[in-house]
């Protein structure tokens, strides 16, 4: 009898300190994808208010082609994403909508178009995708909305994960390494 009870003590124990590792995992990856979006989300606004050259916005799309190239020039700046890809560090094979460029920053003269082999500072975090990124102008003011959406995980805890509005899957096993943060905020242009 005390050996039952013993048992049912430490089963219980177990499924405690599985809890608080899942929440503790769950905390940290929803940080690091919070801190990624805002990072970048600050680098975007920056060049924007400060740069004092051109902005080429993002073509609008409502929902872009996944995997498609994708680019917004800010002065001598030029942020190029393909969407809905998760970035996978290493030289080792990919999977379905894998790449080893996710969204990267880059010096340019002008705002060529991305083609070939793109050479540049990647801006996002191994396991993470760009969902959305759209910047464009408030009318005809010097006002220009930057809207940015990073998911963090694999496909299997997430739903559309190609989309612009990819979230997280309810309750399930490994949904603590999954994690979304959509940021939206209006920038003025303050030096033309």
């Amino acid at each position: 009898m005390a050996t039952l009870v013993f048992s049912i003590i430490l089963l219980l124990a177990t499924l405690g300190i599985l809890q608080v590792n899942r929440v503790y995992y769950r905390g940290v990856t929803e940080a690091n994808t919070q801190n990624v979006a805002r990072s970048i989300m600050d680098t975007i606004s920056q060049g924007i208010q400060f740069s004092g050259g051109s902005v080429t916005p993002i073509p609008t799309t409502a929902s872009p082609t996944p995997g498609g190239t994708y680019y917004v020039c800010v002065n001598d700046q030029q942020f190029i994403y393909w969407p809905g890809y998760q970035l996978i560090s290493g030289s080792g094979g990919l999977g379905t909508h894998q790449a080893h460029q996710a969204l990267i920053q880059r010096t340019v003269s002008g705002c060529p178009i991305p083609s070939g082999i793109i050479v540049g500072r990647e801006l996002l975090s191994p396991n993470m995708r760009v969902s959305n990124l759209q910047v464009s102008r408030v009318g005809a003011s010097s006002l220009y909305r930057v809207e940015i959406r990073i998911v963090y995980g694999d496909e299997d805890v997430l739903s559309n994960p190609t989309s612009t509005t990819s979230t997280c899957n309810g309750v399930q096993a490994g949904n603590q390494f999954c994690s979304v943060s959509d940021l939206t905020t209006v920038v003025e242009k303050r030096i033309n």
